[in-house]
């Protein structure tokens, strides 16, 4: 999973990211010229317990890849916009658009509007797409009179896209055929990833009350949010571990940032994990909600998805209680299943295939 940050400057964005990513010089590259790019393993306890019950040597954690992008300049040159938003984050997953609720002046010394900058954000990303859409359609164009081939079907769609974006909508919010939305995925268009809006309060407003305006705007275009002190929570991050978790009880927030962002972009991509342990290794995976027992199969190896043959399913919660897996077996809490079976959060997999 890659997760793109997107912010106007002085909103706070690579403070969220260094929050959010723990970032420190050995774990931090530069995806290009002024991004930034981390790789975090993803914290799950239930992996820690799997491992104890098989005696695992090994764990290994899912992992999310997270850019800090260039800030977004209002209104700036085309190609720069295309540069920082579509080249460098255009396989993105998903973004994390940040906005400053924070003080009484913008970057530019301008009264704070939160809401506009929200309006801004959303407005650079579909330009960036329009800009996408009409240079294919320029080149279409090109390969019709040279070949004198007209595909329609392609000319309509990019046509119903340009006339969304050009009213400043979201192509998230389009309803497309199956293989009118494989064949955008190819165009890389921000707008269609799903979007998470940061809002990043002071320590004064941990609850987010003075940012009530461009919550509503958010909910309003249907996008989820999360509020984060960003600053606050960074002071905090730097104190003994000890001392953690008392300061964010005194603020009243009961985890970290750094979770609460993480599980926020599981529940934006709408991903569950699953679990496959021996004695070698305990391994946590994420799919998305709703796949099916031979897909989960595929995402450990090809082979298991062409030759699988039915899974073992054992509910971590069972495990958890009766420790160990013939104990489970015994209860018959351990489930074997066909190819069609819906996977479930927290699901440990023992796939039976043919090689």
């Amino acid at each position: 999973m890659k997760v793109g940050f997107i912010g106007l400057p002085g909103s706070g964005k690579t403070t969220c990211f260094n929050l959010v990513t723990g970032r420190g010089a050995d774990q931090t590259q530069y995806a290009s010229a002024g991004a930034q790019l981390a790789v975090v393993k993803v914290p799950d306890p239930r992996l820690e317990r799997i491992a104890e019950i098989f005696g695992s040597k090994k764990v290994t954690h899912p992992e999310i890849t997270f850019v800090d992008l260039m800030a977004v300049h209002k209104g700036e040159d085309g190609a720069a916009r295309e540069a920082n938003l579509n080249k460098v984050a255009g396989d993105a997953d998903a973004f994390a658009l940040v906005i400053q609720c924070f003080g009484d002046l913008d970057h530019e010394g301008n009264p704070l509007d939160s809401r506009a900058e929200l309006e801004t954000l959303l407005l650079e990303m579909t330009i960036t797409d329009l800009a996408v859409i009409e240079g294919r359609v320029k080149r279409l164009k090109l390969e019709e009179k040279a070949t004198r081939d007209k595909d329609a079907w392609e000319h309509g769609l990019l046509d119903r896209c340009a006339e969304q974006l050009g009213t400043g909508g979201l192509l998230r919010d389009m309803a497309f055929e199956p293989d009118e939305e494989l064949h955008l995925r190819g165009f890389s268009l921000l707008t269609m990833r799903p979007l998470l809006v940061v809002l990043n309060v002071s320590e004064d407003d941990v609850e987010g009350e003075g940012a009530a305006e461009v919550r509503e705007a958010a909910e309003a275009a249907g996008l989820s949010y999360l509020i984060v002190a960003a600053e606050l929570e960074r002071e905090i991050a730097e104190l003994e571990e000890g001392e953690r978790a008392e300061f964010l009880a005194d603020y009243g927030l009961g985890e970290p940032a750094h979770d609460r962002f993480i599980r926020a972009c599981y529940g934006l991509l709408d991903v569950i994990t699953f679990f496959t342990a021996n004695e070698k290794e305990a391994h946590a995976w994420t799919i998305t909600t709703g796949a099916t027992a031979r897909e989960a199969a595929g995402k450990i190896h090809t082979d298991m998805y062409e030759g699988f043959i039915r899974a073992e399913v054992t509910p971590f919660e069972q495990l958890d209680e009766l420790g160990s897996m013939a104990a489970c077996k015994e209860r018959g809490v351990m489930r074997v299943e066909g190819r069609d079976h819906l996977i479930e959060d927290g699901d440990i997999l023992q796939i039976l295939f043919s090689r």
